[in-house]
């Protein structure tokens, strides 16, 4: 699901001229044709997730159409307070990505673990929350 994601990413960004990534250090390779085609349109944020979630609703309330990718716990619940009142509150047209969902990083400790990030997002207002099975769902997701 995550090379459905990188490929179909790319092909938004190379469509379209607002649709920006922000990454948090993570799947660089996997977004070298983005990079190679529209450098301006990434982001590597590095591990400041919170400054990132910031920087995404900054650029969304500009016009931009952030997406944000990193590990599930690091761009939910350790930046809550920046997507509620960053996003949420202004309706940022922002596209949040967690990978590595449950405990699909379970042997980086529980840091790492994440089980609560589907019913703390559904809380919050003006959220969508998508939860794709697959690379086609993935894909569509994103459109």
């Amino acid at each position: 699901m995550r090379d459905a994601f990188a490929k179909e990413l790319t092909a938004i960004v190379k469509e379209r001229d607002d649709e920006v990534l922000l990454s948090g250090d993570i799947g660089n390779r996997m977004f070298d044709d983005l990079r190679s085609a529209k450098p301006k349109q990434f982001y590597n944020c590095g591990i400041a997730e919170a400054g990132m979630m910031s920087l995404a609703a900054g650029l969304g309330i500009t016009g931009l159409r952030p997406v944000i990718y990193t590990i599930t716990p690091f761009v939910t619940t350790r930046c809550l307070e920046q997507i509620k009142v960053g996003i949420c509150y202004h309706d940022v047209p922002a596209i949040i990505v967690g990978t590595g969902a449950g405990l699909a990083y379970a042997q980086l400790g529980p840091t790492h673990h994440s089980l609560e990030d589907i019913a703390i997002m559904r809380s919050l207002p003006n959220m969508i929350v998508c939860c794709p099975g697959d690379a086609m769902e993935v894909r569509a997701s994103l459109r």
